[in-house]
């Protein structure tokens, strides 16, 4: 990992490209992103609380915690730095002004005891949680207590994003790293990845040996078995709902909301460049490029606390802050073998079964 032990992911789900919440005029604080299973996030441990000085040690990293009406230069001062030292660490301009309980990267040791494991913290546990709550292709990496792993925000990622990769809930990130009530994070910025708090997770069942084999026993030739009937999609249709399918097809996948399979929305079997339509009358929230395979995203925001998501949209043609009107076309289906297009329904924070809410 290196001195800072900064974790990259290698394959990334649904990236946003927005440098930060604020500037795209959307609360992401009401809202997870698409893809962000909140309701499986893996529980953590608080933060370390801080030195008198404000400074939290790790086994190969040091943060500081700003304090209320904190400058660079009086954190700085706190542990016998410049503010150029501590701006340059972080790649802030040296008269940026810290909000209170906002963490820096400390460019070099300045002292302090190693942060301890809280009594019964089990590596084993946590590294159980994090690789059954992982998709096959994401990469599951386990920090500790006393050396939790660290992510170096890249350009386009978001707290939901990078919470959604680490298996950790955007609110225990945000209150590791003191973000603001936006979850505003700047491209280069080292955010802690919250450890597990194993007090709070099962362990793992123990593994069994496999039962031996027994030995073939002669079995007369059964009778033919009908193939069965092919599986049937999921119903949609209910008058006086609000929402119109997105686009013509079938629905390959249906809404699955726990499970290593888990799919909080629908994914239809369609055409390359059919059209995609805004499922109800709305404002778009955002439309981001991804960088895994879902292409761009589209967020819109609905009455009633609703929003609805598209993925593996091309030529879209309305931008953030748009109003649309259901059945108006806000782009077409990403070329794709086969192409699909994906569709989620969320109310507030928690994404729900698209099919209740479509005519």
């Amino acid at each position: 990992m290196g001195i800072y032990n900064i974790v990259k992911i290698g394959v990334a789900l649904g990236s946003f490209t927005l440098t930060s919440a604020c500037e795209n005029g959307i609360d992401l604080s009401r809202v997870t992103t698409p893809f962000q299973r909140q309701s499986e996030a893996i529980p953590s441990i608080n933060r370390p609380a801080a030195d008198s000085r404000g400074v939290i040690t790790y086994q190969t990293y040091q943060v500081i915690v700003a304090r209320e009406g904190d400058s660079l230069a009086s954190m700085a001062d706190r542990v016998n730095l410049t503010a150029t030292e501590l701006a340059n660490a972080n790649g802030l301009p040296v008269r940026y002004s810290p909000r209170a309980g906002e963490v820096l990267a400390l460019p070099e040791n300045v002292g302090g005891s190693v942060v301890a494991s809280p009594s019964g913290w089990s590596a084993e546990i946590a590294t159980s949680a994090i690789e059954n709550a992982s998709p096959s292709n994401l990469i599951a990496e386990v920090g500790s207590p006393s050396e939790p792993l660290r992510h170096r925000v890249e350009a386009g990622e978001t707290a939901y994003l990078i919470a959604r990769q680490y298996n950790v809930s955007v609110t225990a990130l945000a209150s590791w790293n003191g973000l603001d009530s936006d979850l505003t994070v700047r491209p280069g910025q080292q955010l802690i990845i919250p450890v597990a708090d194993t007090d709070n997770i099962a362990p793992p069942a123990p593994s069994t040996p496999p039962a031996p084999t027994p030995a073939p026993v002669a079995q007369p030739e059964p009778a033919p078995v009908p193939a069965p009937a092919p599986e049937t999609p999921p119903a949609v249709g209910n008058p006086g709902a609000p929402f119109v399918a997105p686009v013509q097809g079938g629905i390959s996948r249906g809404y699955q909301p726990t499970g290593r399979n888990k799919n909080e929305g629908l994914d239809y079997s369609t055409t390359a460049n059919a059209p995609v339509q805004a499922a109800g009358d709305g404002a778009v929230a955002l439309v981001s490029e991804s960088l895994g395979g879902l292409g761009t995203i589209v967020l819109i925001r609905h009455s009633n606390d609703l929003m609805t998501v598209y993925g593996r949209v091309t030529d879209v043609t309305v931008t953030k802050g748009d109003t649309v009107s259901q059945g108006q076309q806000i782009g077409k289906v990403a070329p794709a073998d086969p192409p699909t297009m994906h569709f989620e329904v969320r109310v507030g924070t928690e994404s729900v079964d698209p099919t209740r809410y479509l005519q």
